[in-house]
């Protein structure tokens, strides 16, 4: 490669871990962390403006006692007739009937256990760090109407199986919306007793993973960030939309934490960034790839200010222990 093909690749490099959000692959020009072959880096690109369905990864929010994650079981078990799976895709009917007990019954059993947590092996030393105000994890995964149910279903069993192979999990699926989706229900303290406590590279990276899945289940599915989609959250937050559908609680139009002027400079930093990918692969001679690209940007990006020259800044890496750093 020669070194302006090298120097142009190392600016798209940064650039394609600015717009998809990639954990990890931002690094600046001359960085040591291993890259893909440039042909890798197109195909990524191209996969990334071809318009595929989103996949939805949501934390909607967490139990922190037994109760309420007794309630929370409850609920999305719709009082145990719905049927709900364990980690080896069981359902807790056949796991009741084992037990001598109801569904709904044995599924309670299951979340007492899961609040409780795992019993390290070994002596226990002290404890340290305050105590911890959660014992779970509550996800909702889904995709746009229409997608078949069973691929989704086998692609659901298939992230959940590796992602959250160290925790346990149990799931269901509802179909009471115009989407069909899974609830999760996974326990914070892992079997090696490592606490998950997840950030926003988190959610990228399982987002990125079910997409994976999902495609390797033969639906189409991609998982770009809102921004990058040149997509406004117009301060929208699933968990107040949810307690006001409940009734529970009134929605604020928009929510207290959104400013738009901010938001609006996020989406055009990430336009700048695809046009900035655009200009490299016109100037490699590579119109197919460019093309693509600034279609997207248009389609996508019209409606918001011209983008300005702003440089991205490059994701910082955090090292956790156990992979997901401590609960704050």
């Amino acid at each position: 490669m020669s070194a302006a093909a090298d120097s142009l690749f190392d600016d798209d490099l940064f650039l394609l871990g600015f717009v998809l959000a990639r954990p990890g692959r931002a690094r600046g020009p001359g960085g040591d962390q291993a890259r893909p072959a440039p042909p890798a880096m197109r195909k990524t690109l191209l996969n990334a403006v071809k318009r595929k369905p989103q996949v939805m990864v949501k934390i909607t929010s967490f139990a922190r006692s037994k109760e309420g994650l007794a309630a929370h079981l409850d609920y999305i078990s719709r009082n145990g007739k719905n049927e709900v799976f364990d980690p080896t895709g069981g359902p807790f009917s056949a796991i009741g009937a084992q037990m001598g007990l109801a569904a709904r019954d044995a599924l309670q059993h299951y979340g007492g256990e899961l609040a409780a947590g795992p019993i390290p092996e070994g002596p226990v030393g002290k404890k340290k760090g305050r105590p911890r105000s959660r014992v779970s994890m509550n996800l909702i995964l889904s995709m746009p109407a229409g997608t078949d149910t069973g691929a989704f279903e086998l692609a659901v069993r298939g992230f959940l199986s590796e992602q959250f192979r160290a925790h346990d999990h149990l799931f269901t699926f509802h179909d009471d919306r115009d989407h069909y989706h899974a609830h999760v229900v996974v326990g914070l303290q892992g079997h090696a007793g490592c606490w998950l406590n997840p950030r926003k590279q988190d959610l990228l990276a399982w987002r990125e993973n079910f997409a994976e899945s999902l495609t390797r289940h033969g639906i189409a599915a991609e998982a770009m960030p809102a921004y990058s989609r040149g997509k406004a959250k117009n301060g929208y937050r699933r968990d107040l939309e949810e307690l006001r559908r409940r009734g529970t609680r009134e929605h604020p139009e928009p929510s207290p934490n959104y400013e738009a002027e901010i938001e609006e400079r996020a989406i055009r930093r990430r336009a700048d960034a695809w046009t900035r990918i655009a200009a490299h692969y016109t100037e490699a001679g590579d119109r197919e790839a460019a093309d693509a690209i600034r279609d997207f940007v248009a389609d996508r990006y019209d409606h918001h200010p011209a983008p300005g020259t702003e440089q991205p800044p490059a994701p910082v890496n955090r090292k956790r222990p156990c992979d997901q750093g401590r609960e704050r």
